[in-house]
């Protein structure tokens, strides 16, 4: 793969990084899901959610909460054959209250994708929130009590349609 070819496609995986967020944050479930291979995964700790109904589930959720998602600094390394890729890109997800926005999450994507035909979609997407410095198991998703309620029906619904990792 010359320089220029590498180029276009770190732009279409910058291009796959925008749909994501825009289909999160304006709640187009079937969307998102389509953003990933047919059995592909979004894992968070121990558990994932496989396959594109269920993960159409879980936005189906994810977009009562009022969330919005901004998400920087990919950086994604495309294999010589030009036909998968991992990389990580940093997110925050922020809340709506009566009280104004709030943050509820903050951490890491790390991502396998692959290409299929010429469209770049994940197999696999690990979110990864961060904990405290000096504390990093600590959860910080519900430790906030102004913003727990927001989390919750995410935590819940991740405990409904998740099955364990199998490593």
């Amino acid at each position: 793969m010359n320089a220029l070819q590498k180029c276009v496609e770190k732009l279409a995986i910058q291009d796959l990084l925008a749909r994501y967020t825009l289909c999160i944050d304006n709640h187009d479930a079937t969307g998102w899901a389509s953003l990933f291979t047919e059995n592909g995964r979004f894992e968070n700790g121990t558990l994932m959610i496989k396959g594109r109904e269920k993960l159409r589930q879980y936005l189906v959720v994810h977009s009562q909460l009022g969330t919005r998602h901004i998400t920087s600094s990919p950086h994604y390394e495309i294999s010589s054959d030009g036909i998968s890729a991992i990389g990580k890109a940093t997110t925050v997800v922020i809340g709506a209250t009566r009280a104004g926005y709030r943050v509820v999450m903050a951490g890491q994507y790390d991502d396998e994708l692959v290409k299929i035909g010429s469209n770049w979609l994940f197999l696999r997407r690990s979110a990864e929130a961060f904990g405290l410095p000096e504390e990093p198991e600590f959860s910080l998703l519900s430790a906030d009590q102004e913003s727990a309620h927001l989390i919750k029906p995410l935590l819940d619904a991740w405990q409904q349609l998740g099955e364990p990792i199998k490593y």
